[in-house]
């Protein structure tokens, strides 16, 4: 199911239209939390009555599309996806003006980041930033980190030369890939695929870009990957330089 079907089915629960437009926030980015424990997300509500909107959960894996959760109306009625149990149980605290999710006896496949969710009649939608329920496990994969220069880019013509960090075998399929140069991160002109499946089912797969002027490339600079990873404390580095390439 893709976004616009999770909306349309969301429409068809007879979401409120409200006036709007509402500012979620989610303080925790990730709640690391071991299979059979409980966990409550919360979403601060700003602009709007907490008791008045009817809210969504919506999450999303690694590879995979967002999935609907549920709806939480503001007649208390809760909308919940099929594949979604009773598990999880909406709520809100009137008093501080938020909406809770709990999820009770988390399971391995609840691993995921939830978002809260507003689609309002006008077509306008309120989004929180997101929150990753990290379910522990035991089976983790560390990532494998190969850095190099995408064969097919010239020196000469479009004046730019691309380097490729290739970042394959983890599980499970968070992952967090940076450029650095002489220390300093690297921000302009990265490009990141989404994290997807690989061919074996049973990891993920990532790659990272950096296009550099050729002029930057030829000062014989060292282009660090860094890739962070739950499977490891320490992070997983890849580098690569003008020296490296015994094509040029």
């Amino acid at each position: 199911m893709n976004l616009v079907q999770i909306l349309c089915t969301i429409l068809l629960l007879g979401v409120y239209v409200n006036a709007g437009p509402a500012i979620f926030s989610q303080s925790s980015s990730v709640i690391p939390v071991t299979p059979g424990q409980t966990v409550t997300l919360e979403c601060a509500v700003k602009n709007e009555n907490v008791s008045r909107i009817n809210m969504l959960w919506i999450r999303q894996s690694p590879g995979k599309a967002p999935e609907g959760v549920l709806t939480y109306r503001a007649d208390n009625k809760i909308y919940r996806a099929p594949a979604i149990s009773d598990r999880f149980i909406p709520s809100r605290d009137i008093v501080r003006s938020y909406h809770l999710l709990t999820i009770n006896n988390v399971q391995e496949n609840d691993d995921s980041k939830y978002y809260c969710f507003i689609y309002y009649g006008d077509g306008t939608q309120a989004w929180g930033e997101g929150t990753r329920i990290q379910v522990l496990k035991s089976d983790l994969s560390p990532p494998s980190v190969q850095v190099f220069r995408t064969p097919e880019e010239q020196l000469s013509g479009s004046g730019y030369v691309t380097l490729s960090c290739l970042v394959s075998g983890f599980f499970p399929g968070y992952i967090d890939i940076q450029w650095t140069m002489d220390g300093q991160q690297v921000t302009d002109n990265v490009q990141s695929s989404p994290v997807s499946l690989d061919s074996s089912g049973n990891s993920f797969l990532a790659v990272s870009y950096l296009k550099l002027p050729i002029a930057k490339w030829k000062t014989d600079v060292r282009y660090f990957c860094i890739v962070t990873h739950e499977s490891s404390k320490m992070p997983v580095i890849g580098s690569v330089a003008l020296q490296d390439c015994n094509s040029f």
